[in-house]
């Protein structure tokens, strides 16, 4: 039997009667189609057709597309009761061959880059911290938090409580297994990490997750969002991804090693490609005009291009762990607003180089760096991450990692799509400008 017989047998056994179909495009934002249960065999080998360019793929000129599920995602959404409805991740084609603007088909070739290198049993394992907010809308449009609660804490204090616990269900129900589950720092925030797994099927999970916390807020009438810094003189919001590389024969952890904190030489080669390459893939793991006002010292979010064991001011962190199986570096920038799958395969294609190349990092920093002065900075050769959009793209556009991460057909169309976004902000005249500038 087949994985779509598998399929087909699980949705008539349940009478799933709908099958959604989602994806994302490059810069992230999410798509869904909805098809008949009875069309999803056809679907699966032959696709279903849409309009590339109103998804902003392509133009109107070259804009039809093919989306084909995967069955190795499929699940039953929980909250879909009547109809029962599945869901399924797509992949996109065009002309009969792989759509090169694909972001799942950009994480793909960033895996095989890796087996190039390392063989076929190794595999890129991620587990990202995907942390949302919850907020509710007031009568005049106004938005504010949900709760006044804090880190860990208890209800009734923490208000989403019973709405965390009810996500973490409907999560494993889906196969995406939740490993901690609690309020975050500043009001309003939540967190659900889920259990670490091969890049892919986590990229798919991070999407599904996405669309379960938005879809079981809706239903309590509040509004979920992963906007890096929704306020001004709170905290942000961060998406901070566990990563290691693992010989699937061997089941061996390719990080551990009789170096610092337990890491190989591989791990450490690793974090040098990442250190090196920061700025230029800062456009894919922070790709939003948002993403840089969460970027900013003294607010815990990892300004400055450096790595330590414990320190939670460094870019890259080695979280500590007694298991040799779950040394792994953790990279603290990426945030909720990335593609999940161009911000993994940007951070793996950075470690590919630094593996390639043997690039030894930079000494680790234990200290508080938000509290060293500029100078000893500067002596000590610590960089900072791009301060704005702006920065991030003329980083990227001078980048040979973030072209062959996206390829270059994707890569124009991206960086097209950021360049009008950064304009479109710098026009834009805000209400700050408005209250400085007025009475100039």
């Amino acid at each position: 039997m087949t994985l779509l017989d598998e399929v087909l047998e699980t949705v008539s056994r349940l009478d799933i009667r709908y099958i959604n179909i989602l994806f994302t495009n490059l810069i992230g934002k999410l798509h869904l189609v909805s098809i008949p249960a009875s069309e999803l065999e056809d679907a699966v080998k032959h696709g279903v057709g849409f309009d590339g360019s109103s998804a902003g793929f392509v133009g109107v000129e070259v804009s039809d597309l093919l989306l084909k599920p995967d069955p190795s995602t499929f699940v039953v959404l929980p909250w879909e009761k009547e109809p029962r409805v599945g869901a399924m991740i797509g992949e996109l084609y065009r002309e009969g061959r792989p759509f090169e603007l694909d972001p799942r088909g950009i994480l793909r070739r960033a895996l095989k880059r890796l087996r190039e290198v390392l063989g076929d049993d190794v595999e890129y394992m991620a587990s990202p911290e995907v942390e949302f907010w919850l907020f509710v809308r007031g009568d005049g449009g106004e938005v504010s938090f949900h709760d006044d609660a804090g880190y860990f804490s208890a209800p009734p204090k923490d208000r989403g409580y019973n709405i965390r616990l009810e996500i973490a269900e409907v999560l494993n129900s889906m196969g995406i297994h939740p490993v901690k589950i609690h309020h975050e720092v500043p009001p309003g925030k939540h967190e659900i990490d889920f259990r670490f797994g091969p890049a892919l099927k986590i990229a798919d999970a991070t999407v599904m997750y996405k669309f379960a916390v938005r879809s079981i807020a809706a239903r309590h009438g509040l509004i979920a969002s992963f906007m890096p810094k929704p306020f001004y003189g709170q905290y942000g919001a961060g998406m901070h991804t566990h990563q290691s590389l693992m010989n699937l024969k061997s089941r061996s952890n390719l990080f551990y090693g009789p170096n610092y904190q337990n890491l190989s030489k591989l791990a450490l080669n690793y974090i040098g490609g990442l250190i090196r390459h920061a700025r230029e893939i800062a456009v894919l793991t922070n790709p939003t005009v948002n993403s840089y006002k969460r970027l900013v010292p003294g607010w815990e979010a990892p300004v400055y291009v450096t790595w330590a064991r414990y320190n939670r001011s460094a870019l890259i962190r080695v979280p500590m762990t007694t298991d040799p199986r779950k040394v792994r570096i953790e990279y603290r920038a990426t945030d909720g607003s990335c593609n999940p799958y161009l911000a993994f395969a940007a951070m793996l294609t950075a470690g590919i180089v630094g593996i390639k190349e043997s690039i030894e990092p930079p000494p680790p920093v234990e200290e508080n760096i938000y509290k060293m002065t500029p100078e000893e900075r500067r002596r000590r050769g610590i960089d900072t991450l791009p301060g704005s959009l702006g920065e991030a793209i003329t980083e990227a556009e001078k980048s040979i990692i973030v072209k062959e991460v996206l390829g270059e057909e994707a890569f124009n169309k991206y960086m097209e799509e950021k360049r009008k976004e950064w304009f479109e902000y710098n026009v834009m005249v805000h209400e700050w400008e408005r209250k400085r500038y007025l009475d100039l």
